[in-house]
């Protein structure tokens, strides 16, 4: 083993260097990207100056002040809310002639899905 490592260390560098492997990337021409890049650069906008946005902008107008409510008719109001009775949906009224709600089941087809489950099996 050491014979063999010297006969290898004793070999003159010139011998090694010939037996590296060398690669080339061959590229492959892409018309459509070099076309593309082409036109990209050749491309120059138009300048741009401060008259062109005169007929597309708007110009700025403040926004007209809010009116003042009238505190009045608040006061009114608020006092008509709080002497109103508070209606509750699904409370028996308490006017003759009128009938309490029924109350419904909503939950008829569980009912019959149990009674299918039955028969199937």
């Amino acid at each position: 083993m050491l014979a063999q490592s010297l006969r290898v260390a004793s070999r003159p560098l010139t011998r090694l260097s010939t037996r590296t492997f060398t690669t080339t990337i061959s590229r492959r021409a892409d018309l459509i990207q070099d076309l593309y890049v082409r036109e990209l650069k050749a491309f120059k906008p138009a300048p741009v100056s401060a008259s062109d946005a005169e007929g597309v902008v708007k110009s700025w107008v403040a926004p007209k002040p809010a009116a003042v409510p009238d505190v009045a008719s608040f006061t009114n109001e608020l006092a008509a809310y709080e002497t109103s009775e508070v209606e509750v949906e699904g409370q028996a009224e308490g006017v003759e002639g009128q009938s309490a709600v029924v109350e419904e089941d909503w939950f008829e087809e569980e009912e019959a899905f149990g009674k299918e489950e039955e028969a199937k099996h």
